[in-house]
């Protein structure tokens, strides 16, 4: 049961680190030619991603 447990934690790991990879290329690849607003802009939804976070709606709604 303890090794169960400690091979699907190990496959969940290497599954995010996969993921994580697959985003940061495709994330290079929309930075390439973009401007500054839009490399900000880029930077703020993938930290938002990365960090398991959802990002703030874009027409300001959040703010209160």
């Amino acid at each position: 049961m303890l090794s169960a447990a400690i091979v699907a934690a190990a496959v969940l790991g290497v599954a995010k680190v996969v993921r994580d990879w697959l985003v940061l290329r495709q994330v290079r690849a929309a930075m390439e030619g973009c401007s500054a607003e839009d490399r900000v802009r880029i930077g703020m939804r993938l930290a938002a991603t990365l960090g398991g976070r959802q990002e703030p709606p874009a027409d300001g709604a959040g703010d209160a």
